[in-house]
Parts: structure tokens; sequence; C-alpha cells
């Protein structure tokens, strides 16, 4: 395999990891895991400082196997029981001893969680204080990228971070969708087998039945009214019933894509459910979601993978679209055209932190990147207008541009919203 094609594979790879629970709550307790690696004597403190994106979708996140919620609780388990090696799967298997003296930490008031303002990308420094020397991790970008880790003997010791700017891959390789297609096309199916045990693993979420949820309530609906499940509908409600299975704390792993839990479930899932109702060959399938996910990658490195922005509407709406088009035999300018439809009309979403409406954000941008793959087989939009522009990577600069200067403030006034409800206000 030539250099080109086996640093996309490896990107690809990096980027999917199986998960347990919510991807910021994990990625908080990983970073404590990390820097209790060098910890010497017992806890005193534990000082985790996040961007608000992290904090808005992790403050009220479940915690996989118990009932307790948020990035407190995650950062204390990740000092009682986490184990860094585990990656985001550490919160998989800890006991009930483990929960208790969790429990002790935050009653004693040694966890503190705050906001680090004006940060542009995700952020998770973790300050744990000990007996004997104190320790700093901090995470960019990725919630296991731990760019640095030092040791002192006193918190006064610490040096003033200075931003470190972050290398990313597609950016600096100037890669683009050519280059995807034109890997998927030619690697080896060997090569995916992770894409095939990821695609096991998110299909067991949306076969998962407990209580009734939306998917199965708009199922019901459907059959009452007589509304034909169709490719849009069938593929729309695998995605839904896995993500809402997800946010309410269903313990089973999850593939990630891009690094995100919800990303995973919506890309494998919308490619599975596309092929199936196309009778694709399972290869084929499993070339579309290597494609997706690129794309849902190429996309993040525009405008960042934590931002104001639903990602569920953007990110995973553009690999979607992509792989639909894939799916349907299309060619690379017909794939432009499904996501030039895509960005056109679900752009200004806004992220309003983990809850059940990413189920109804995934359903939506699931639904029309379908639709948009459809339309770009028989239509051509030429105006450019507003943010439109006649190049991918310039459309896509023109809505970082956009979110870039807009997320810290609307991230604020989301947090503000959250936390004053907490508070009664």
């Amino acid at each position: 395999m030539e250099e080109k094609k086996q640093r996309i594979l490896e990107e690809l790879k990096s980027k999917s990891i199986i998960s347990m629970g919510g991807t910021e709550a994990v990625g908080v307790a990983y970073s404590v895991a990390y820097a209790r690696m060098k910890a010497e004597g017992g806890v005193k403190k534990i000082r985790i400082t996040v961007d608000s994106s992290i904090f808005k979708n992790g403050i009220n996140v479940t915690i996989p196997g118990c009932e307790e919620r948020g990035l407190d609780f995650a950062a204390a388990l990740g000092y009682v029981y986490g184990n860094m090696d585990r990656k985001l799967m550490l919160l998989s298997d800890y006991g009930s001893e483990d929960v208790l003296e969790a429990k002790r930490l935050l009653a004693h008031g040694m966890v503190s969680i705050r906001i680090k303002d004006d940060c542009d990308k995700l952020y998770i420094e973790t300050i744990l204080e000990n007996e004997k020397n104190v320790v700093r991790v901090l995470v960019l970008d990725y919630h296991l990228n731990v760019i640095l880790d030092e040791v002192v003997t006193d918190v006064e010791e610490l040096k003033e971070y200075r931003k470190v700017p972050v290398l990313n891959f597609i950016k600096s390789e100037n890669l683009g969708l050519e280059d995807f297609l034109d890997f998927v096309d030619t690697v080896e199916l060997k090569e995916l087998s992770f894409i095939k045990d990821g695609l096991n693993y998110n299909l067991a979420f949306a076969q998962y039945r407990d209580e009734e949820g939306m998917a199965d309530s708009f199922s019901r609906a459907m059959d009452r009214y007589g509304v034909p499940e169709d490719i849009i509908t069938y593929t729309q409600n695998l995605c839904v019933r896995a993500c809402e299975a997800r946010i309410r704390g269903v313990n089973l792993p999850v593939m990630t894509a891009a690094g995100s839990a919800n990303y995973g479930l919506a890309i494998y899932l919308a490619g599975y459910g596309a092929g199936m109702k196309l009778r694709a060959e399972e290869d084929r399938i499993l070339r579309a979601i290597a494609l997706s996910n690129l794309m849902s990658l190429c996309v993040n490195s525009y405008v960042g993978s934590n931002s104001s922005v639903c990602d569920c509407g953007l990110a995973i709406g553009v690999g979607t679209a992509v792989g639909c088009v894939y799916l349907l035999g299309g060619d690379c300018q017909t794939m432009i055209r499904a996501v030039k439809n895509m960005l056109g009309s679900v752009t200004g979403i806004i992220c309003e932190g983990s809850r059940i409406s990413c189920a109804w954000k995934i359903g939506l941008s699931v639904s029309w990147a379908v639709k948009s793959a459809l339309l770009a087989m028989e239509y051509e939009e030429t105006e450019e207008e507003g943010f439109w522009a006649d190049s991918l990577d310039k459309l896509l600069e023109n809505i970082a541009r956009i979110y870039g200067p807009l997320s810290n403030t609307i991230n604020h006034r989301i947090v503000d919203i959250i936390t004053g409800r907490e508070r009664g206000n």
C-alpha cells in the first residue's frame, strides 16, 4: 500500500475505537486516570478544566452501569478505577465499591469542574494535587490526545498554558474527497475488518429493546396511518433507536467514528440501513461506511470536533450523504452535489448538549442525507449565494468562518441556561 493510503488507513483506525458511555465523560475520566499514573501519595484535590462544548455535553451524561451522572463523577471514578490502557472503555467494568469511593471523593469536595473561556477546540485539563506531588495532564483536539503531562512538587510551579498548535493530518496533507474515494475503492477488504467489527457492535444498539422510544412510536404511527417503510425511514429509525439507547445509558460498547460514539452509531447504521435497502453487497457497505467516516473527519478538520454546531447535522450528515451516493453508484461530482445539498439545508442546527434530542437530530440528519444523495443523482444546484461556493473546500471554509467566532458565545449561553436551570433560576 502506498504511503498516502497507509496514512489514511491509520487516521481512520486511530479515530475508530470501542467506547462505553458518553465520550466527553470518558475523556475526562481518561485524563484523570492518566494523571493518577504519575501521582505520589493520597489525592488532595482533582481540578478539571474543560471547553464549553465538553461541559454542556457531559454535565448530565449518564455513566453506564450505574445511576450517577456528570463530569465530576466521571472524574472521581477515573481516579478510583480508571485504567488508561483501556482507552474509551475505561468506565466499562468497575464495581460497587468503586462507585462508593467515587461518591466519597465528591462528598468531601475533592473534585471541581470549571470551563475554560475562549477555547476554540476540545480541551481537557486535569490538575491532580497529591500529598507528595502535583500532576497536570492536557488533552487537546481529541479525547485521547494527551499533548502534555507535567509533574511538579507544588501548584505554583506549573507553567502557564500557551496555545499549542495541533496539526490536522487531513488539512496538512490537503486531502479531499477524491483521495478518500480512491482509498476506499482500492484498499483490500481485510484492512477494513475493524469496520465490520464496528458494525456488529453498533447494530446491537439498534436491536436493543428495553423501553419504547421515539423510533418505536414513529414506526407504530406509520403502521397505523398506512405509511410504507422506505429506505429513508428504515435508515432513520435504525439510527434514532440506537442513539436513544445510548443516551439512556444502555451498557453496551460502541465503535466510534471520528472519535465520537454518536458519529459511530449514525455513520455505521446509516451505511448499513441504506445498503440493506439497496441490496448492496457487504463489501460495498463496508467501503461506504469507511468513506462516510473519512468525510466526517474532513468536515471536522475545518469546523473542529467540538463547536456550537450540531455535529449530527453537519459532519455526520455530510459523511452519510457521500456514503449513500457511493452505494447508489454515483461518482465524485455527484457526491459533491450531495454534500452541497446537505450543507445548504442543515447548516445552523445548534448543539444544546448531550440529551435525547440528539436522537431527533440524528434522525433529521440521516433522513435528509439519504434524500440529498438521491437528489444529487438527478439534480445540480448552480447558484452561489449566501455562504455557497463552487468547491467543497471553499464551502467548508465559509462555514468555519461563520461558526468559529460564534461558537464560544453560543456555547456559553447554552451553559448559562443549563446551569441556571439546575440552580432553579
